[in-house]
């Protein structure tokens, strides 16, 4: 088997996090996390995210997949040298998306054609992927265009993005059915019972997975250490409260997760304390915030506060989820009662009905 095996690495401390594992498998290996759970890393085409990772599981004569990539060649060479040096013979005979993001359903029409099998997941997240597939629903990029320049970007930023935002469609295959999965279920894998949690804030319907007997928790993009989530709110439901359904669902993480579980991020290394890290994006939420409230005077828009947010000279497809991200914060504003949405038909501003001093505190509400 071309695996790297390492039971009881020891753990490095970062910002209040362990961190077990030293490296990332290296290309064309998969690293044993724990007993039967395999841990894969492939390269993706966005500027800062760098890779994804994928998870095999063994199943009883087979195994379950967690996840697919993005199309590319090298990712899916990749991955047909890890199913011929780890699968031990026995077939894929599951796969299991966490939500529809290129990268990590990406391959998933090569991937069910090559074993025979239809995908896993959650209502939400097939209906989404089916639309934005075809360029439609949050990947139609003109209504992109149009909602950033509602929320005040000027025309030189909106036209980087329509000319450098990377298209859904480029990469991504679906299969043609899959079957749905839905909160509380309960997914059997080899001898465990995995948890099926829901959340929201960053994709509509995003699926984690808990085991609490062996207290690991395949988390998808719904916890992610180092980096935050991109939590973001669409022109296609533009008064959406991103922030607060993100928060909130960080919140029954808090309240069902074992403080010792393992967390199998989609980005990054595998690492413990989750409690901490779950703070710690109460605490970045509310930074965020109250860095609009400084910032915003009376009457803002999401176009004024990206270079605010985040650091000025974006690419294209990154003033995308810029943006998301600033129309989100000033949505969870007006939730929290510090702002009000004033919509015309050209334009979307918010305007502040709080008092100057009032501060966002850290909470999961």
């Amino acid at each position: 088997m071309d695996a790297q095996t390492n039971p009881k690495p020891p753990a490095a401390v970062i910002d209040g996090l362990e961190f077990p594992f030293s490296d990332y498998p290296a290309p064309g290996t998969a690293t044993e996390v724990a007993d039967g759970i395999f841990w894969i890393s492939t390269p993706v085409p966005f500027v800062g995210l760098k890779q994804v990772n994928l998870w095999l599981l063994r199943d009883g004569d087979g195994w379950t997949m967690i996840d697919c990539g993005y199309i590319r060649d090298d990712v899916r060479a990749q991955i047909t040298g890890i199913w011929d040096n780890v699968l031990e013979g026995r077939p894929v005979t599951r796969l299991i998306v966490t939500h529809f993001h290129p990268d990590h359903i990406g391959n998933s029409g090569w991937i069910c054609e090559r074993w025979g099998l239809r995908p896993r997941m959650t209502q939400g997240e097939w209906l989404t992927a089916n639309l934005a597939v075809m360029n439609r629903h949050t990947d139609h990029v003109q209504s992109r265009g149009s909602f950033y320049r509602r929320h005040g970007l000027d025309e030189a930023r909106v036209q980087r993005f329509l000319d450098g935002v990377v298209l859904y469609s480029d990469g991504v295959t679906l299969p043609p059915n899959y079957k749905r999965i839905r909160g509380d279920d309960l997914i059997p894998i080899g001898r465990d019972q995995w948890r099926v949690m829901i959340g929201e804030g960053h994709a509509p319907e995003h699926v984690s997975l808990y085991c609490p007997e062996r207290r690991i928790l395949v988390a998808g993009d719904q916890i992610l250490p180092s980096i935050t989530t991109n939590v973001s709110t669409w022109h296609v439901e533009p008064e959406l409260d991103a922030v607060g359904v993100f928060l909130k669902t960080c919140k029954t993480f808090l309240d069902v997760l074992h403080p010792d579980t393992l967390i199998l991020p989609s980005h990054r290394k595998p690492f413990r304390n989750v409690q901490h890290r779950l703070r710690q994006l109460a605490v970045h939420h509310a930074i965020r915030l109250n860095v609009i409230l400084d910032k915003a005077g009376a009457e803002t828009c999401a176009g004024d506060l990206i270079d605010v947010m985040f650091t000025p000279g974006l690419d294209g497809h990154q003033i995308g989820f810029a943006m998301g991200e600033a129309i989100a914060h000033l949505n969870h504003l007006v939730t929290l009662g510090h702002m009000r949405m004033i919509e015309t038909k050209a334009q979307i501003r918010y305007q502040r009905i709080s008092a100057k001093e009032k501060r966002v505190e850290p909470n999961f509400e």
